[in-house]
């Protein structure tokens, strides 16, 4: 499957500082084409983001592979259709992704995926956050609530030393987490599809 088209792609891969083998640039193509041929369609996806599926979508994922600890479990919250747990999930192959996502079309759309990527490090949990008992090394969460709401959301399923990494938009503002005395960071990772700052939130 790999193709001169995805040259462009292992440049974007090497800035964000990852090396991914064939196999791995292989299967975030075969996740974009499912997103291209089942999300967009169905809404999962916006219609005016079809053709910037990448830069949009699985490279800005990409941005928090970074931000998460070695051979962790990772909770992505309010997964939708994928991101960014799907692309990580395939760049760090030694950590563990549980996908957690209440909306029965959504969970079967990443069910999907995980049968036809063929992720084996992925589980889909099929459930409202609030439902979910686990703990985790990091949570993961993109155009899911405010930061303060996602922060008090992923509270309770993060382990003592934990970290919630949360994709905000270009008007994100800082304050309501300063307030409150949560330990927060922004990422200075390189971002590809220029939307906003990674925060990291939680012991630094």
């Amino acid at each position: 499957m790999f193709h001169v088209k995805h040259e462009a792609w292992v440049r974007d891969l090497t800035a964000l500082g990852l090396a991914l083998d064939a196999a791995q640039v292989d299967a975030l193509a075969a996740y974009a084409e499912l997103l291209a041929r089942l999300a967009v369609p169905r809404g999962m996806i916006a219609r005016s983001d079809a053709d910037r599926l990448w830069e949009r979508h699985v490279a800005d994922g990409l941005r928090g592979a970074a931000e998460l600890p070695g051979e962790a479990v990772v909770a992505d919250i309010g997964s939708g259709a994928g991101i960014p747990g799907v692309p990580l999930a395939i760049a760090l192959p030694r950590s563990r992704f549980e996908l957690i996502e209440p909306r029965r079309a959504r969970a079967a759309f990443l069910e999907a995926v995980v049968d036809e990527v063929g992720l084996t490090n992925v589980e889909i949990v099929p459930k409202r956050v609030g439902d979910v008992r686990g703990t985790y090394d990091a949570c993961v969460a993109r155009a899911f609530s405010s930061p303060l709401a996602t922060w008090e959301a992923t509270q309770p399923l993060l382990d003592r030393r934990g970290v919630l990494v949360y994709w905000a938009g270009e008007g994100f503002d800082r304050r309501p987490l300063d307030e409150l005395g949560v330990p927060t960071r922004l990422s200075t990772r390189l971002d590809l599809a220029r939307t906003g700052p990674l925060v990291i939130m939680g012991p630094q």
